[in-house]
């Protein structure tokens, strides 16, 4: 049996290793993304548990380009660090489940992104067809407790594109659970 972030090492590598200019890595957990980052990538790294936060610091690159912060994306303090118009991408990487406010988080992108910039998600989302939407939704009171916040039954692909954001991939996979990764512009 294979951890989760063994099981999408070649999906993170894929979606991360040519991406260069200022990227922020959000809920960056234990470090698992920033292997995959490119070297001449200036990463900020925000994670709102200090336990996460400290696990991947032992996983800092040699290279200097990874910045953490102690917060999460919600935090009014977000806008001293980062200005509006001033990044490339913002990635989410089976983050977006468990944060409180994903509207004002999609929000916070939008103004974060250069007009060229993109969004790159790794999610998991809602089941598409009952009996596993059904219990999704039953178990997710108690899966929000055990996961640390994380939603089950989010329809996460459908609340990115609500917010504006513009798809130009989209895959969907089951492992599982139901997944989903796509690249958007603004």
């Amino acid at each position: 049996m294979h951890s989760i972030e063994e099981e999408f090492y070649s999906v993170r590598e894929e979606l991360l290793a040519n991406l260069e200019g200022t990227i922020l890595d959000v809920g960056s957990g234990t470090g698992v993304n920033f292997e995959h980052f490119h070297a001449n990538a200036r990463v900020i790294a925000v994670e709102p548990s200090e336990y996460m936060l400290e696990k991947s610091l032992t996983k800092l690159p040699a290279k200097a380009t990874i910045e953490t912060h102690h917060l999460s994306v919600t935090d009014d303090a977000m806008d001293d660090i980062i200005p509006d118009h001033s990044l490339d991408y913002v990635v989410c990487t089976l983050v977006l489940c468990t944060i409180p406010d994903q509207q004002l988080a999609l929000q916070k992108f939008k103004q974060w992104l250069k007009p060229d910039g993109k969004l790159i998600v790794l999610e998991h989302i809602h089941a598409e067809h009952n009996p596993n939407r059904f219990f999704q939704n039953l178990i997710n009171p108690i899966w929000k407790v055990v996961g640390e916040g994380c939603h089950l039954n989010r329809d996460t692909d459908k609340t990115i594109k609500e917010a504006g954001f513009l798809p130009e991939s989209e895959t969907y996979f089951k492992r599982s659970l139901r997944f989903y990764q796509g690249v958007f512009s603004v």
